[in-house]
């Protein structure tokens, strides 16, 4: 719930003292809801939500699912699935594979006939990848039309069977792999159980299968090896920062989600244009620093839903500061 509030509070441009002089509380009163060391009163969720103007449900990070749509554009272009996107680079290294929507593969496009320096894409799977367009040699665009994706079809990286386009998906997903049961409470029961059902396959569904017949007992071990390659695959999508050096060689790293932020929003937000050539990688949990070349990148690709925690931690401070 205290990320939901910021998040809102942050996208509605109020200070913690504008927001709690609107719902009649003191600041101080006000900042323990957000950091969660406080319930909100029934009442006062009532004036926050309109205050914020939205649900409460979806305040409380209750409201429905969004969904990829398949071929309907009337979901918009950011939700419609266009297909997908298959990126060869110079370096030799592993090329890249990602599902994305028809308004990613507009921007991808032009951004492509632009002469950037790095070009950003978003996949239907939490991927933020930015990739230095100089190391690239060749890109495909693969609609629906398609039934493969490019000359490294079965060698591609980065790439799953899962469009789950809705960020606070990727936070249960991320809940659920740190086993956080505290952060799993902030979100509606059926909605974890949903995620859960989506990502993992449980002990009690495989004796279901296995008692109709669809899996046989003398593979079912062979089953659940290959299905929690794919669950922990997702879980990395979740958690891990991951790049590609133009060597070939890969680096895979934890970020607190402003860190993460502050180190990359120049490559996506302003196209790579910054003065220092050294991007600081602050990592998390395991006392280390790292600084990467951004000239021997082939790309990074970053939680989006930790991407997007981050420039809301940042742009909170910066309008409090104002205060």
């Amino acid at each position: 719930m205290a990320l939901k509030l910021k998040q809102f509070r942050v996208k509605a441009g109020l200070t913690q003292t504008e927001l709690a002089k609107v719902v009649g509380v003191s600041q101080p009163n006000y900042q323990r809801w957000e950091s969660g060391a406080a319930s909100i009163p029934e009442d006062k969720l009532n004036k926050l939500a309109k205050a914020l103007q939205v649900g409460i449900d979806t305040l409380m990070g209750r409201h429905p699912p969004v969904k990829a749509g398949f071929y309907d554009e009337s979901v918009g272009e950011d939700l419609n699935y266009y297909g997908e996107v298959a990126v060869h680079f110079r370096s030799g290294g592993k090329p890249l594979l990602l599902s994305i929507s028809d308004g990613a593969f507009s921007r991808l496009y032009t951004d492509l006939q632009r002469n950037l320096a790095f070009v950003t894409v978003e996949s239907l799977s939490n991927q933020t990848v930015i990739i230095r367009a100089q190391a690239i040699s060749d890109l495909y665009f693969s609609s629906e039309a398609y039934d493969d994706f490019g000359p490294e079809h079965d060698d591609y990286e980065g790439y799953i069977r899962l469009q789950m386009p809705d960020t606070r998906d990727w936070e249960i997903v991320e809940a659920l792999e740190y086993g956080d049961e505290h952060s799993l409470k902030e979100f509606a029961p059926e909605d974890v159980q949903r995620v859960s059902e989506h990502i993992m396959i449980t002990d009690a569904q495989y004796e279901k299968l296995v008692a109709n017949g669809l899996i046989k007992p003398e593979v079912l071990e062979i089953e659940k090896e290959k299905n929690q390659k794919e669950t922990d695959k997702i879980f990395d999508l979740a958690t891990k920062v991951k790049y590609q050096l133009s060597s070939g060689q890969q680096r895979c790293v934890t970020m607190d989600a402003k860190d993460l932020f502050e180190a990359f929003n120049l490559l996506v937000d302003f196209d790579g244009e910054t003065d220092n050539d050294l991007i600081l990688l602050t990592i998390e949990d395991s006392y280390r620093i790292a600084f990467i070349n951004k000239k021997a990148l082939d790309y990074v690709m970053l939680p989006t839903h930790h991407f997007e925690q981050g420039r809301t931690e940042v742009d909170a401070e910066l309008l409090d500061g104002l205060e």
